[in-house]
């Protein structure tokens, strides 16, 4: 049996796909903690695993905030500035339990500078794919965009780095891209075929584990007797970009006549009377149980969120996306690219997406098959790596043997 310490990032697109894993991992009779914000710790348990609960450094919802305005670096001086404190938790955390590996989120530096402080073998786990600005950027757009809306940012960032230099410059992540944080090895929690091309794959040390799906870990509740028989159509804005109620407002508008059956999820935690009355045609809810809904799923209306394309392609179901931000764009577009889906990139560029375009690229999805046999083909590249076993299987590994250096 290993002792085996996971720490998160407070979003549900980077808590949901690691739940398989430590719930496998708990299985084998590994001794598993896992390090997260509070509001995270009924999912942790429910795994077997043991919660610690993080001092409040960072918060989900400051993270949705902060992404509001669409330009997801303005999450990074979040991220830098809650560094310190969790460093700090995380040393005292990691000197009780003495585990023989550290996994870390993609994006949780304080993970990783304590287990390198520590000399515990250290893993990342990124649910997000990498992204260097010149070789994966959208448009130009999204680099004037991005630097425009950082520079005013600039000072946090800079103080932020300073204070985290208590611990160490050799202890300080200094990869390019910083994102994923490295470790001795490296997980990404997708495909290489659906991730966009990188030489910097070359090295032995990251490892495509396919989609880590496990829908038994998954609390949402939906009594599937509502459904009566026409066409699903499910809509989702994820569990960050919901606060955007304008594109929920056009869906409500555009298919309150559509011969379909449309389920909105409204955000977790939200009010779902906010839209005022709902057109007999849809059901309201503040979550839905993604996986199995999509299984009974004609068509995905989404937000492109990397965990929401792997769902979709996943369970081989179409999609039309209108990312609220070029992280989900790229998202999006790894998967259009393959044939699965269309984009709708009004929201990136700051303009309210159409109704009547909307509808149209929801009737061209719908009548056109290839784009469900796509999601399928791309879905099976998700399936076949092993996906959340395999996840467990190369932390298993390196705890059994750890690795050294870096």
């Amino acid at each position: 049996m290993s002792k085996i310490t996971i720490v998160c990032t407070p979003a549900y697109g980077h808590v949901l796909p690691m739940l398989g894993p430590i719930a496998e991992l708990v299985r084998r009779g590994h001794d598993v903690v896992v390090c997260n914000s509070a509001q995270f710790e009924t999912l942790t348990t429910a795994t077997g695993a043991r919660s610690v609960t993080y001092p409040p450094a960072l918060d989900m919802m400051d993270i949705a905030s902060a992404l509001k305005t669409g330009n997801h670096l303005n999450v990074y001086p979040l991220l830098l500035e809650a560094v310190p404190p969790l460093t700090d938790f995380m040393l005292d955390s990691l000197e009780k339990d003495r585990p023989d590996v550290v996994v870390y989120d993609a994006v949780a530096m304080w993970g990783a500078m304590a287990a390198r402080i520590h000399g515990i073998p250290r893993v990342s786990d990124s649910p997000i794919f990498v992204f260097e600005v010149f070789r994966h950027m959208v448009s130009w757009q999204e680099l004037w965009g991005l630097t425009t809306g950082f520079l005013p940012q600039l000072p946090r960032v800079v103080m932020a780095y300073l204070r985290m230099l208590r611990f160490g410059l050799g202890n300080m992540p200094i990869a390019i891209p910083l994102y994923p944080v490295r470790g001795h090895k490296d997980l990404l929690l997708t495909s290489r075929e659906l991730h966009p091309a990188s030489p910097i794959f070359r090295k032995d040390n990251w490892v495509f584990t396919g989609a880590s799906i496990d829908a038994r870990t998954r609390p949402d509740q939906f009594d599937f007797s509502k459904l009566d028989g026409r066409p699903v159509i499910f809509i989702s804005m994820g569990t960050l970009q919901f606060v955007n109620d304008r594109v929920f407002k056009t869906c409500l508008e555009t298919f309150a006549d559509y011969p379909a059956q449309f389920l909105l999820a409204a955000g977790p935690g939200s009010d779902v009377n906010r839209f005022g009355a709902i057109p007999d045609n849809f059901i309201v809810q503040q979550t839905f149980p993604q996986m199995p809904l999509l299984e009974k799923t004609a068509l995905f209306i989404t937000h492109g969120g990397l965990g929401s394309v792997h769902e979709t392609l996943w369970q081989g179901v179409p999609f039309v996306a209108i990312p609220q931000q070029f992280e989900q764009m790229r998202n999006a577009l790894a998967a259009a690219r393959g044939g699965a889906g269309v984009i709708l990139d009004d929201e990136v560029y700051g303009r309210p997406v159409k109704g009547d375009e909307l509808r149209r690229a929801v009737d061209t999805v719908l009548a056109d098959p290839s784009y469900r046999e796509n999601a399928r083909r791309l879905g099976d590249t998700l399936r076949a790596p092993g996906g959340y076993v395999k996840v467990a299987d190369v932390i298993e590994e390196v705890a059994a043997a750890p690795v050294t250096g870096r």
